[in-house]
């Protein structure tokens, strides 16, 4: 197969979807890899560096005709559509279901190209091309909020001064981006809270990354506000008695299906954010335009930050560039797998790999995920039907 890996135009996208180490071991395999001049030079890997690898460095025109399958990390830009072609594979983050406008989905559905999402690769009960960046997102959010807390609010966040008291901390939601960022938090002695809702296996998903011995020495310091879905205003009304004490509150839940906002429309409400001190800091990590939290605005650069309620907001929807050598290593390393699959053919590789087939966007011109559907209101095809 001819595999093509494009260089990113999005603000502030550094990443790139393969390593040279990796386009050696598909050029040895029979692949052609085609790499777009200077994809990868933001996140360490110079064109030489991919060349002495096996690969052909082309510009982008050439990329995408020849290429029969593209390798990205960000859903295409608009005017990037120009460039795909019909039948051609395209394996990316794409995000269908999150703030993509229906009408910019079905534009990239009638390129006809074969859309397989990053995020919507399964494994069991886990998603494995997720997690790797939602840890690398919990850790800088946790770092950044740190940074911005002392630039805005001039507080130290940790109790590393025995005269200054430390910076105060909620962390809504504990899977891979909140308990990242609670170990950072930890680490540099900022006392927390964490809204949960099943605080009885917390021990073994804090397991996954953090130090058992720390974890022990610092969980009694940490309080737990349990999370009912089913009666979702008993923990809104005790963080909006907690929300006057918080320096920093990372939103670290996305919501789920069935979880919809007839349920409970916001989490965090701007009332609850009115309560926060001026100058303290709130990051929703999973940018997700007024889903859970009624203020926040994502934003795709690195550094925008803006003012509601007297509050700093810092939403950035790609966090994981701002570290784009090493997210490169981390995504590559969990996306390559699938990767040599795909080299070997679509049909085969679906057929083969359930995780694959529950991550297929698009096909033949048809909206194939139901979940993104619904949430666009718009038509879905199974997969079955077209293969």
């Amino acid at each position: 197969m001819v595999i093509g890996v494009g260089k990113e135009i999005k603000t502030d996208e550094h990443r790139v979807g393969l390593q040279p180490f990796q386009v050696k071991e598909l050029a040895e395999s029979g692949h052609k890899l085609l790499i777009e001049d200077n994809a990868g030079a933001d996140a360490g890997f110079s064109n030489e560096l991919y060349e002495r690898n096996g690969a052909e460095i082309v510009d982008k025109d050439t990329l995408y005709q020849k290429s029969e399958m593209i390798l990205k990390v960000k859903c295409p830009l608009p005017e990037e559509l120009k460039y795909l072609r019909d039948g051609q594979i395209l394996f990316t983050y794409l995000h269908f279901d999150e703030n993509i406008p229906p009408e910019k989905l079905t534009n990239i559905i009638d390129t006809g190209v074969t859309g397989l999402a990053y995020e919507w690769v399964s494994k069991g009960s886990s998603l494995p091309l997720l997690e790797p960046m939602s840890a690398i997102t919990g850790i800088l959010f946790a770092t950044r909020s740190m940074e911005l807390l002392a630039q805005y609010k001039g507080k130290i966040p940790g109790k590393y001064i025995s005269t200054i008291n430390p910076a105060k901390a909620l962390i809504i939601g504990v899977g891979h981006i909140g308990t990242n960022a609670l170990n950072v938090l930890l680490m540099n002695r900022v006392k927390v809270d964490i809204v949960d809702k099943n605080p009885e296996t917390l021990d073994s998903r804090v397991a996954r990354y953090m130090d058992a011995e720390f974890w022990n020495q610092n969980k009694n310091d940490v309080d737990i506000i349990t999370f009912d879905q089913n009666k979702p205003e008993q923990a809104i009304n005790e963080m909006t008695k907690r929300m006057h004490t918080y320096d920093i509150v990372l939103l670290c839940a996305v919501r789920r299906p069935d979880f919809p906002k007839e349920k409970c429309e916001y989490l965090i409400t701007r009332s609850m954010i009115k309560k926060m001190e001026n100058n303290s800091i709130f990051c929703d990590t999973t940018a997700c335009d007024k889903d859970l939290a009624e203020t926040a605005i994502s934003s795709e650069k690195m550094d925008y930050i803006y003012f509601d309620e007297g509050v700093l907001h810092y939403n950035c929807d790609h966090i994981p560039s701002y570290v784009a050598n090493s997210s490169t290593q981390a995504l590559t390393a969990a996306t390559f797998p699938y990767i040599k699959m795909l080299a070997e053919g679509f049909r085969p590789a679906v057929s083969k790999s359930k995780g694959l087939f529950e991550s297929v966007m698009c096909y033949k011109k048809k909206l194939i995920h139901e979940y993104s559907a619904k949430k666009k209101g718009l038509a879905f095809t199974n997969l079955r039907e077209l293969l």
